[in-house]
């Protein structure tokens, strides 16, 4: 194992960008920060990518996470398991804004190999000087779903060390711990039928006023100093431009069961979205030739007035 020292101070950075690489193969796995969902593939393939989280990190310590899902039959035994070598694996970095990517930071680091006996599966996570062992937890079930339960899957989370921030405290962080209610289901319904009004009639200006913290927050983590800048380039839409793509009606009542949506919430409790297992909320759009659909993600957090406010 190598024996590094991570990145402590980041303060240096005049405008840090904050990313996680990461890498599977042989398993499903969601991968967390801060408790807030990234990136999902809930199938066993091989994945290589990075992406960008700069919206998802707060200031102090950021807690990283992989939940893996070991494809087992019902309650069979890991050992008998055939991905032996399935592995899976996250490194949060920070670098400064257009520099080379060879000059990029390691923050946090984790790897995984679900298959492996408990006390050797996090084995190759890298160990860094003073940083906290991964935890492992085989227990909970944070992707436990309407008739589709994960088996046997792994949590896998390390904290950073404590990390300063160019960015405001995110108004997430100050909202109302959200309970996973039936009201509150309903009530986060109403808010999602709102924004599909907003597509159905394309209205301009609603669309711009109820994705306006979308789009402060890419000016922040981007570092973009012109609004409507900022906002085009989250091309909100483009659904609407193409001829290709036709809004699908609003998912509810029956269809909302048949596709299993559930109210989901997470980033530790403040913020909530509706949706299956499969990632699909209930505004969506259909690419009319290919039978495709093409779904938007929503994240609200509720405010101390009790309104959900469109945030991520």
């Amino acid at each position: 194992m190598n024996n590094i020292q991570a990145a402590a101070d980041t303060s240096e950075y005049k405008k840090p960008v904050y990313l996680v690489k990461i890498s599977y193969a042989g398993t499903g796995a969601e991968f967390r920060l801060n408790d807030i969902p990234f990136y999902l593939e809930n199938y066993s393939g091989q994945v290589d990518v990075e992406i960008t989280v700069s919206d998802k990190m707060i200031e102090g310590v950021n807690e990283l996470t992989i939940i893996a899902f070991p494809y087992s039959e019902g309650e069979g035994s890991l050992e008998d398991w055939g991905h032996k070598d399935a592995r899976v694996e996250a490194s949060l970095f920070v670098r400064e804004k257009d520099a080379l990517d060879d000059t990029k930071e390691l923050l946090t680091h984790l790897k995984l190999y679900p298959a492996r006996p408990v006390e050797v599966a996090a084995i190759e996570t890298i160990v860094m000087t003073g940083q906290d062992l991964p935890q492992l937890d085989y227990e909970s079930q944070p992707r436990k779903f309407p008739n589709v339960i994960y088996h046997k899957q792994i949590v896998i989370s390390r904290k950073t060390y404590p990390i300063k921030l160019p960015f405001p405290r995110w108004e997430w962080q100050d909202g109302q711990i959200i309970e996973d209610t039936e009201e509150n289901y309903k009530s986060l319904l109403e808010a999602y039928r709102k924004e599909y009004v907003i597509h159905q009639n394309q209205d301009l200006p609603a669309l711009k006023e109820s994705t306006k913290k979308l789009a402060e927050t890419l000016m922040l983590v981007k570092y973009i100093t012109d609004f409507d800048k900022a906002y085009d380039s989250l091309n909100l839409e483009e659904s609407w431009k193409s001829e290709e793509q036709e809004l699908f009606k609003f998912i509810e009542g029956e269809t909302s069961k048949n596709l299993r949506l559930k109210l989901d919430v997470f980033a530790n409790g403040r913020l909530a979205r509706i949706v299956n297992e499969t990632g699909a909320q209930p505004i969506l759009y259909i690419v009319k030739k290919a039978r495709m659909t093409i779904e938007y993600n929503f994240s609200f957090y509720k405010n101390k007035k009790g309104e959900w406010i469109y945030i991520m």
